[in-house]
Parts: structure tokens; sequence; C-alpha cells
């Protein structure tokens, strides 16, 4: 999973980490993303010399699309951040998706845990992220008509389902809503659980090369 750099590629070569067969379509795709580039030669002994590349956002995105296989439609803004999050913010990178939601909110960098969610699963795909033993146990609650999220222990998780049940239980022909609502009254709200996830170390490169990419695009945002 390597990124593209300035330097030479054999057409062969050049078209496996790209996606694209024969000259034109090469060429096309090389100056859609941004890269500079000449080459010499005929047919399969055609050889590419990349001469400038483009700046970082497009390059990351051009890491993901080529190495990483993620659609060409992905909001690479919104993933980038998610990435540059989940890689560099310690306090970040172990809540669950609700969580991520509120504090990327706060941050500015807003994006739903239907996204986040997404995400996670690409990036576990591709083992690049996996699922480590540990739960996070949190609860869901409104405020001012906001929603938030509050760690809880496992024990006052389990408190909080085993009072749903046995609500459920005493009152068999109530569906499950009032339940819902008597749990979320008496314990502020819903607890939930969600495993956390951790870097693959047996993909570091791709890591390295991910951290690289949005840290620089970032920066290129945060300067303007």
């Amino acid at each position: 999973m390597e990124e593209l750099a300035m330097r030479d590629y054999p057409l062969g070569v050049l078209e496996n980490i790209i996606g694209s067969r024969g000259k034109e379509a090469v060429d096309r795709k090389l100056k859609h993303y941004g890269y500079g580039f000449t080459s010499t030669g005929r047919g399969k002994t055609r050889v590419y010399t990349i001469t400038s590349l483009p700046n970082a956002q497009a390059r990351f995105k051009a890491y993901c699309v080529f190495a990483l296989g993620f659609d060409g439609n992905t909001n690479f803004i919104k993933l980038r951040d998610f990435i540059f999050y989940l890689l560099k913010d310690a306090d970040f990178a172990w809540r669950p998706n609700e969580m991520m939601e509120e504090y990327l909110r706060r941050e500015g960098r807003g994006m739903s845990s239907d996204t986040i969610s997404k995400y996670k699963i690409r990036l576990k795909n591709l083992e690049l992220f996996a699922p480590v033993g540990d739960f996070v146990y949190y609860k869901v609650f409104k405020h001012y008509g906001v929603q938030e999220h509050e760690v809880i222990t496992k024990e006052e998780y389990n408190e909080a389902w085993r009072y749903y049940f046995e609500w459920r239980n005493d009152h068999p022909d109530e569906d499950s809503i009032p339940a819902y609502r008597h749990m979320y009254n008496k314990f502020g709200g819903v607890p939930r659980k969600q495993r956390k996830i951790e870097p693959n170390a047996f993909h570091a490169e791709e890591l390295n090369i991910l951290c690289a990419l949005v840290s620089d695009a970032i920066l290129e945002e945060v300067d303007g």
C-alpha cells in the first residue's frame, strides 16, 4: 500500500497502483489527482516519472483511493478529520461512536455516528484497526434538546438493564417503550456499550503514511 512518490514507475507498476490500464487512462487519472509527470517509451516499456506532487489533501485522497480502495465520491474531508483524531487524539480514540460524534461536533468537525460507524467498519475491514477486548459503558441522554453521553460503570450498565427487563416481566401487557421510559427516568439515560478499537501494529507502515498525510492536510488547512 505505497504512496506515489517523485520517482520512476514502469507503466505496469503504475497501472497496478492507480487501478487504470493504458496510457490514456493513466494520464487522465494522474492529471485528475494533480500529479505532474512525464513518460517515455512505448507500450509496455513506457516509463513514467512523477515530477511533482499535489497538495496534502489531494495526496490523502489519492492514497485512500489507490491504496485503500475507498470510493472516489467519499467525503475525504470528513474521512481525513476522523482518521486524524483517531490516530492523534488519545481522548478521542477510546470513545464509542455516539461520543465520537459529540466530540467532533464540539471541535467544529461534525459528522454523524452513522458516518463514523461506516468509517470504522471500513478501517477494520482493511485490518488497519482492530477491536480490543474492553467495552466502554456509557449512557445516552438529552440535555436541553441536545443528545449527550456520559461514561458509566459496567455495574451501572447491568443494573439499568436488569431494571428494564424486570419492569417488562412485571408488565407483560406493555410494549418496550414504557420500559425504556422508566429506565431512562430512573438512571438518567439509556445505557449502551461498545468495544474500543486500536491501531493494528501489523499495518504500521500504512498507518504511518495515513498519519503523515492527515497531519499535513490539517496543517495546510490551518495555514490557509
